[in-house]
């Protein structure tokens, strides 16, 4: 029996050697897998200049483990299958307009889950090739003087546009997209003519067409106009520099430029666009991050948007946004002649 207990010894000491042994391979094996998911990345394509999308991955990664690689492109080069040389993007982050041309151009696949699906029709592609994530409003940007010297003023485009003692300022359509953009959704609510004539009412009391989309809120706040037609983003930045200033929302609705996502046609692991594709459109992710890096987008799922001073809510037009290229030159060419530069005889 004696010599029985050295073997018996040195077989528990092997077993014990070898248990561990294995669990260690275990550890090491779990350890690569671990390594392996977090090594991951989705490549998102967009044309997006602002740094925000860093940031936005820097919580993505935080919160899912998951990489993101960003592809910057202009919105020419998206438009026009130039994201075809870049190899295979996972996902698109950019305007309505350039996710229309992707769809023309079969660059998108369909996807839809609960996340998309809260998103109002008006907002997403009816196919599900992309669904929209951040809106950017027109709103009224009004001096603070101004506002309390008229206090009972109804902020509606009428009122706005076609009373000469205000003296406004608006972004010059011929500028930035998101500019021209108002002029072809004035023309979808209003109808053509009387988009027009609301803009040449306003132009003759219009004190300066800005280069910038800034420039509209920023004079309102330093009191070089009344009331400044200005983005909610660029709005909502002039207020956080303390500038003298309201928002005001037009009580008979308002256009909105609509930045959205779609899944890319030739990602070979849809699933990954997908994962950050669902996590874009839950908010409470990175609202705060958007808004400590200057960016106050309105989300398309968030419904905690307040009313404006005036206790009015922010209403959207029902608009298609289904434009083509002549019908934008030719309505551009028109506002041209007919408003921004017409001959007084």
């Amino acid at each position: 029996m004696r010599r029985l207990i050295p073997v018996i010894s040195f077989l528990i000491l092997a077993s014990t050697a070898f248990w561990g042994i294995l669990q260690y391979a275990k550890i090491q094996e779990d350890l690569k897998k671990q390594t392996s998911v977090k090594a991951q990345t989705i490549k998102i394509c967009t044309d997006l200049q602002s740094n925000i999308l860093d940031e936005i991955g820097k919580e993505f990664y935080a919160e899912t483990g998951f990489q993101i690689e960003i592809i910057r492109m202009t919105a020419e080069q998206l438009g026009s299958n130039g994201h075809q040389g870049i190899g295979e993007a996972d996902i698109f982050l950019t305007s309505q307009t350039n996710l229309e041309e992707l769809k023309k151009n079969k660059a998108l696949r369909s996807y839809s889950s609960e996340s998309t699906d809260t998103a109002l029709e008006q907002f997403k592609d009816f196919e599900g090739t992309w669904t929209g994530i951040w809106l950017d409003p027109i709103v009224f940007v009004v001096n603070k003087e101004f506002a309390a010297r008229h206090s009972l003023l109804n902020y509606n485009w009428n009122n706005i546009m076609t009373s000469p003692q205000i003296r406004l300022s608006m972004t010059d359509f011929i500028a930035a997209d998101m500019a021209e953009d108002l002029l072809l959704s004035m023309a979808e609510h209003f109808g053509i003519t009387e988009a027009l004539y609301l803009l040449s009412e306003g132009n003759s009391h219009i004190v300066q067409y800005g280069k910038y989309l800034s420039t509209p809120s920023r004079m309102a706040g330093m009191g070089k106009c009344d009331i400044g037609i200005s983005s909610y983003n660029e709005a909502m930045r002039a207020q956080k520099e303390n500038l003298p200033l309201q928002i005001m929302y037009p009580t008979d609705g308002t256009s909105w430029y609509l930045y959205g996502i779609g899944l890319s046609a030739d990602s070979k692991e849809p699933e990954l666009g997908q994962k950050l594709m669902n996590w874009l459109l839950t908010p409470t992710h990175y609202k705060k991050v958007m808004q400590d890096n200057g960016c106050y987008f309105i989300y398309v799922n968030d419904s905690t948007l307040p009313a404006d001073t005036n206790g009015n809510p922010l209403n959207y037009w029902e608009l298609e946004k289904k434009y083509v290229d002549e019908g934008k030159k030719i309505l551009l060419n028109e506002w041209i002649e007919q408003v921004r530069f017409r001959r007084i005889s």
